[in-house]
């Protein structure tokens, strides 16, 4: 069976998670025989995926990255992300166990004395701003998202507070029992899983929003696309000044936005979802066995 990772232009936390998180859940589990493919961590149930493939699908979300798949035979549903995926693939109430890093919280590591805040921004925000910068003007920790997944997770676990715009961030940070304050992605297509993962954990979700910190940015937030045109792209210097206004801006927002108050779900809705997911991990191994 082969762990399925979506992959692009850079790297991103959350499905990097996959590859750190499912082999412990599943030990000597997988390999590179793609007859079965496990879909785990993010949203990645898409209609790309191999016709002649079985696809076991466990924790994993619908964002309408792709059109719905035909699901047929090859789909093998053992949990969803949230109630949200759960319609949209046609599924009952049963299915929904909560997005598969949830189980991060088996393997939390011991904490030291929190070290302040911290803001992950998702990795496209990573790509097109100056996150790093804006960061440093506000005072608060830059965790990269493009980081390996050890550091990303020594990061979370030294927060005080995790200001989130990459969802995983979050659901690791409420998985370590870690306050969060939720940041709606700039681009709007990242938007509705939030509320897919918050719902399974019954979170009544209070988003922010945080505005560009560049002016590709700002392109996005505006006009939607991958935020690498505009009739400013080719004038540099005039794109160099105002994305130092925009930094300035997007500093400022940090600040106000570190006084939010955090959220974090309750003790009770984790054990819940925990339990789901352990069952339905159980329920693999003993289908799937090696």
């Amino acid at each position: 069976m082969k762990l399925y990772v979506w992959r692009g232009e850079t790297t991103n936390f959350g499905d990097e998670l996959n590859t750190w998180l499912m082999p412990r859940v599943f030990p000597d589990f997988f390999d590179e025989d793609e007859a079965d493919l496990f879909l785990g961590i993010g949203s990645v149930i898409f209609d790309i995926h191999p016709a002649g493939s079985r696809k076991i699908v466990f924790g994993s979300g619908y964002a309408g990255y792709t059109a719905l798949p035909q699901f047929d035979g090859s789909w093998r549903f053992h949990g969803v992300r949230g109630p949200r995926t759960a319609r949209a693939c046609g599924l009952g109430p049963e299915q929904i166990t909560g997005d598969a890093a949830i189980l991060m919280h088996n393997y939390r590591p011991v904490r030291t004395t929190a070290k302040g805040m911290t803001f992950m921004p998702h990795f496209h925000s990573a790509d097109r701003g100056n996150w790093e910068q804006a960061c440093a003007l506000a005072g608060i920790r830059f965790i990269d998202p493009h980081a390996p997944v050890q550091e990303v997770l020594d990061a979370i676990a030294a927060s005080e507070t995790v200001i989130a715009e990459a969802m995983h961030g979050a659901i690791v940070a409420d998985a370590f029992r870690i306050p969060w304050i939720p940041i709606l992605p700039i681009h709007r297509d990242h938007r509705g899983k939030w509320h897919d993962w918050a719902e399974a954990l019954d979170i009544e979700l209070e988003p922010h929003t945080l505005g560009p910190s560049s002016l590709a940015e700002a392109w996005v937030a505006g006009r939607g696309g991958r935020g690498h045109g505009g009739p400013l792209a080719k004038a540099k210097g005039l794109v160099g000044a105002l994305d130092q206004v925009f930094i300035r801006l997007a500093a400022k927002r940090l600040s106000q936005l570190a006084k939010a108050p955090p959220m974090l779900s309750t003790d009770a809705a984790l054990a819940k979802a925990l339990n789901r997911l352990e069952a339905r991990a159980a329920e693999i191994r003993r289908d799937y066995p090696r």
